[in-house]
């Protein structure tokens, strides 16, 4: 579980309570909307316990970019304000607690998220999860999190990298050095300026002292390099 709230006195509440409820693992706390989905994407909780009115992001921002990528997260919201509550509850929330909440209310409420978590274990036979495997990519002033399957490749452009996907291109700041470890066995540094999804691949033309990779449907090209072109023709 992680919490966030910008009052501390909220999340010590909270603490207070899981004392007694073990079942329960307070994995992160977080104080603004920015780190809560950083926290959430790394650490990718069951549940998270979030109010709304918090800096940088608010709760429901954060919660909507989390739920894209780990959709069978829960989320119970804590805040003192009710307008809220059918944005949120048009989202799944488990629950929406208005301030000053009880704590027999709030032990209510994560019940009823345990048991909807346990429900869905079950359904699924118990395996573990699958979880979509994400880029995180920080920038100056935003974090990325972008899902590995979409992306075509990655160009180093000058002191920036691009990160193309069909339907966005994104921009980062982090050298290529430092993305390439975060990325699985699908893609291949087949150019010094290209990283390839191997899997996104429809054709391989020779052109000059390399090779043009194309993509389905895509406009946007790509290299491989003279010197890499029989180890990535032994991958594919």
């Amino acid at each position: 579980m992680i919490v966030a709230d910008d009052h501390q006195e909220s999340i010590d509440i909270i603490k207070r309570l899981l004392t007694s409820l073990p079942e329960f693992q307070l994995i992160g706390q977080c104080v603004n909307g920015e780190q809560l989905a950083w926290e959430v994407i790394v650490k990718k909780p069951d549940l998270v316990l979030t109010a709304i009115k918090l800096a940088k992001k608010n709760g429901l921002e954060a919660m909507k970019e989390c739920l894209a990528f780990l959709p069978s997260l829960k989320v119970i919201f804590i805040t003192g304000y009710d307008e809220y509550a059918i944005e949120a509850f048009s989202m799944a929330a488990v629950d929406y607690l208005v301030k000053p909440v009880e704590e027999e209310r709030l032990g209510q409420a994560l019940e009823k998220a345990k048991n909807i978590i346990e429900f869905e274990r079950e359904k699924i036979g118990n395996g573990p999860k699958q979880q979509q495997k994400i880029l995180q990519l920080r920038d100056q002033t935003t974090t990325l999190f972008i899902p590995l399957d979409e992306i075509l490749f990655i160009e180093k452009a000058g002191k920036k990298c691009l990160v193309y996907t069909e339907k966005e291109i994104y921009e980062t700041s982090e050298p290529m050095g430092r993305i390439l470890p975060r990325l699985d066995d699908s893609f291949f540094h087949g150019h010094r300026s290209y990283i390839i999804n191997l899997e996104k691949i429809s054709q391989i033309i020779p052109q000059k002292e390399s090779f043009i990779v194309h993509f389905k449907d895509y406009d946007q090209l790509a290299k491989i390099s003279k010197l890499k072109i029989n180890e990535i023709k032994k991958l594919i």
